[in-house]
């Protein structure tokens, strides 16, 4: 991808034409263009080796990332949530040896110490036994000392694996930029927008979809992640004039049930995380009206897929420079994709190459931004698994129907929880819904459905209906009513909630 203008190629060029247009709002905190390039610039000499940093505020993360990006150095940027020990694993994963910090005012860079780092309030304390700092300490064969395989310097996020152990992903500036490209190009986003995003900025959809891609397109970006509130949300869209809105299910939901009265309407506003389910679709249509598409992307991946045609429950069609496959196609099946540029590196001691795939390929064109459908990919190299089920329409469009993960073992018989919870929300009265596998009388695994219903439900009707269209041995065993199924703040589904309830005795 060598050619390609980098972020900070873009950021120039912007801050020489507009050096005042705001690059990052936060709350009343506002960066200009210019302001950005020159602690970016500052920044930069100070950073080598491999950086971390802690995402408290979009401001200061968009400043580090630019930063890393003239410096050519990878660069970890971790929750701020998070808990000290959640930190140090993932910076020790990472094999970071610099931490940038923030005092409010200004940036600073510290070499990680030999021991760990600990936060009380804002304030980042590094270890240094001894008084005398030194190299950085980490568990043997994961610390900077331990051989890294060479490799380009990248974007790294810290994401918990399918069961539950932390990983870092380090994807390749070239390719996180290129992405944001891609994605601003299918969001339409033209020099000067606003982009409004309530997820905070340790999150891919946030940092990448969001801070990456709005400053590669010359717009605004909007943090609205510390209060993502209807009244908050509501007031930065009129006093923004946000074009574009990037939020989660779980607070769309909010905003229907509260209202958003606003003067000045977004030309689109976008759902990732989870799947919008289709209840909530229409009372945001009825309570609020503005346009809604979904999004699907990857901490591994980045940006993949976008709806803008509102189509109910897809997540669109691959953005420019993805390929993307379901096997077996159409699918329900494995989702696999490729993206132009340098793939990812996994920081986690768990790793296994992926099985060639075969199928359908549903593929943009990173110049034309075309979809083509294929026997295969080009050149069928760089399939990566994503760990989600899904299906492909004859149109291209990517509908996800749960994680790969979910297989179930009744009776010697493996069961997809994604195609029991596909037959689920087929049915009228089911809203949204969550199959896990739990012990029964006998102890035997047997199949358990949560579901969120629209009315009451006749489960001899429901029954009835899933016999018709699964295998006996996949009909579920159970079927629990909740009011609500447990989700992140991000949207995603909670399963170890319900299997705990389960095992409490909470639902019978």
């Amino acid at each position: 991808m060598s050619g390609v203008p980098t972020l900070a190629d873009a950021l120039a060029e912007v801050a020489r034409k507009h050096p005042h247009r705001p690059a990052v709002v936060t709350g009343d905190r506002r960066l200009t263009y210019a302001e950005l390039l020159r602690r970016a610039e500052r920044l930069a000499p100070a950073l080598a080796g491999r950086a971390a940093t802690v995402a408290r505020c979009a401001a200061d993360v968009a400043v580090t990332v630019v930063a890393a990006t003239i410096a050519d150095v990878a660069l970890l940027v971790a929750d701020a949530r998070a808990s000290d020990d959640e930190r140090n694993r993932a910076w020790s994963l990472f094999r970071a040896d610099r931490l940038v910090t923030s005092d409010g005012e200004a940036l600073t860079v510290a070499g990680l110490g030999d021991g760990p780092v600990t936060c009380d309030g804002d304030r980042l304390t590094v270890a240094r036994p001894g008084g005398d700092g030194g190299p950085a300490c980490f568990p043997p064969g994961r610390g900077a000392a331990a051989t890294l395989p060479p490799g380009p310097a990248g974007l790294g996020l810290s994401t918990s694996g399918s069961e539950g152990w932390p990983k870092c992903v380090e994807r390749p500036w070239p390719t996180v930029t290129a992405n944001a490209r891609a994605f601003a190009a299918a969001l339409e986003l033209s020099p000067g927008e606003v982009v409004a995003c309530t997820t905070p900025p340790h999150h891919s959809y946030a940092l990448c979809g969001g801070i990456v891609t709005t400053l590669a397109a010359g717009g605004t970006y909007v943090a609205l992640d510390r209060q993502p509130g209807p009244r908050t949300v509501a007031d930065a869209v009129d006093r923004h004039r946000v074009a574009v809105l990037l939020s989660v299910p779980l607070l769309y939901r909010w905003f229907s049930a509260a209202g958003l009265t606003t003067r000045h309407r977004p030309r689109l506003c976008v759902s990732a995380g989870a799947p919008l389910p289709p209840e909530d679709r229409h009372r945001w249509a009825a309570a609020v009206g503005w346009r809604i598409g979904e999004h699907y992307g990857t901490s591994e991946h980045g940006m993949l897929t976008l709806d803008t045609g509102s189509v109910a429950g897809s997540v669109g069609r691959p953005i420019a420079g993805v390929t993307l496959v379901v096997d077996p196609a159409p699918g329900p099946g494995d989702v696999l994709v490729a993206c132009a540029g340098p793939p990812p590196r996994l920081h986690t001691g768990d790793v296994a190459p992926g099985e060639p795939a075969t199928g359908d390929a549903v593929s943009a064109d990173a110049t034309t931004g075309d979809v083509t459908t294929a026997g295969h990919p080009p050149g069928g190299d760089g399939l990566q698994p994503t760990g989600d089920v899904g299906r492909l329409d004859a149109d291209g469009r990517l509908y996800l129907l749960g994680r790969r993960g979910g297989t179930l073992n009744v009776a010697g018989n493996k069961v997809p929880a994604a195609e029991v919870e596909d037959a689920l929300r087929q049915f009228a009265a089911v809203r949204d819904c969550a199959v896990v596998g739990a012990p029964g009388p006998g102890g035997a695994q047997e199949v358990v459905a949560f579901v969120e219903t629209v009315r009451e439900l006749d489960h001899r009707e429901l029954y009835a209906f899933l016999h018709g269209r699964l295998a006996a041995y996949k009909v579920p065993a159970r079927v629990v009513v909740v009011d609500r199924l447990p989700r992140n703040v991000n949207g995603k589904l909670l399963r170890s909630e319900l299997l705990r309830g389960l095992a409490a005795g909470a639902w019978r």
